[in-house]
């Protein structure tokens, strides 16, 4: 299959995935292909199973043929998203369509244990809920913090983690588990989550804002208070800077000595949960960074993740103010401020919907950071075709 035959193939899918029930008639307008071309590819995603007729639309003359309404095909297969963090696990499982099959989220200690051991352990645990799901599994996206490259499936650093050294994640478990498994970095996974599962385009530029809180894990027994990643999605794609970092966050009110991310102190950071003024200046000192991010970017969004959004009136109203008190012109700001509705299993749910977006979506013409679409839209294009 060439590079152009894939590209028209995958611009015919993601627009079946957006536009339910669009015709081939309505394909070939929308994406300005010939018939023929868009009759050839309709049909080869219908033998694969790919995508179904959903039902028969109207003709417009008594003597047409009736268009078909296309949908894809949730029963084609389904993927498994992960999140490993160093006290717990969370999965979730959907089908090609997005929708859920299974969530869970499960206590973990990684005591040590290298991310490749543990990610077997969760399989493990998983067995036997994947293995009752009654469709094939196309593969497995996987959230972990730190800086991810996940071209290569490196985990270059991770302090969380205790990473400080690069991990070949992928070539260790390469061989061992039958399906891709593309690894990304947590808070961009929440931002791809956002893209997949987000069918009607709502924000196409926005800071998503993942934060956790860590107590002292046995991981790194040093990092206490608020965690923060955070991902830029600009024109609709997560951006992930000269070599992948962007997001990674500390504040410039940090000061060295301090484990966090912030100006708390070592002391405040342990207690930051049980006293309201330390977390109030928290969330002000993270606001007025965001407010930077958004005025200076003119975002229409910033969507927060994770345990953080415990805190979600305080958050909102903070943010608002900071948004406004950095913007130097009399009008207001129009920015949204959201709050993720995937819970506690945020990033799980942005992993599947990660590894959705890299198989149902247009693959790049030149090589970009992030996931490569290229290799993995052939996970549903497998075998030759000779109509392709």
């Amino acid at each position: 299959m060439n590079k152009i035959n894939e590209i028209n193939i995958m611009r015919v899918l993601m627009n079946i995935r957006f536009n339910e029930g669009i015709s081939r008639a309505d394909l070939a307008r929308e994406l300005g292909l010939v018939k023929s071309t868009v009759t050839k590819i309709v049909t080869l995603l219908l033998e694969r199973n790919i995508v179904r007729v959903a039902a028969e639309g109207k003709s417009e003359n008594a003597m047409g043929r009736k268009p078909l309404n296309l949908v894809i095909n949730g029963d084609f297969g389904y993927i498994l998203g992960l999140e490993i963090q160093t006290e717990f696990f969370a999965a979730a499982a959907v089908n090609l369509r997005g929708e859920v099959l299974f969530s869970r989220k499960e206590p973990l200690s990684m005591a040590g244990k290298d991310i490749d051991v543990v990610f077997f352990e969760v399989m493990d645990i998983l067995k036997v809920q994947l293995e009752a799901i009654p469709l094939r599994l196309l593969g497995i996206g996987l959230g972990v913090a730190g800086i991810i490259d996940p071209n290569r499936g490196v985990i270059q650093q991770s302090n969380p983690l205790n990473i400080t050294e690069p991990v070949h994640f992928n070539r260790r478990i390469k061989g061992r588990i039958g399906v891709p498994v593309q690894i990304e970095n947590d808070a961009k996974c929440c931002s791809w989550g956002e893209l997949a599962f987000n069918k009607a385009g709502k924000y196409e530029n926005f800071l998503y804002v993942m934060g956790e809180f860590r107590r002292g894990e046995k991981q790194n027994a040093d990092y206490w208070g608020i965690a923060i990643g955070m991902a830029l999605v600009l024109n609709g794609k997560v951006y992930y800077g000269n070599s992948g970092s962007a997001g990674e966050f500390q504040s410039l009110s940090w000061r060295p000595g301090n484990n966090g991310q912030f100006s708390l102190t070592n002391e405040e950071a342990r207690h930051i949960q049980e006293d309201r003024q330390l977390m109030l200046r928290a969330l002000r000192e993270l606001s007025a960074h965001a407010a930077l991010f958004v005025n200076t970017l003119n975002l229409s969004a910033v969507i927060f993740g994770g345990e953080i959004t415990e805190y979600k009136d305080d958050i909102k109203s903070i943010l608002e103010e900071e948004i406004q008190k950095n913007w130097s012109y009399s009008n207001k700001v129009e920015c949204a401020v959201e709050f993720s509705s995937m819970g506690d299993k945020v990033v799980a749910f942005g992993a599947a919907g990660m590894f959705l977006e890299s198989i149902c979506s247009i693959p790049d013409v030149v090589e970009k950071p992030g996931p490569k679409r290229a290799t993995h839209a052939r996970v549903l294009l497998r075998d030759p075709d000779p109509l392709v």
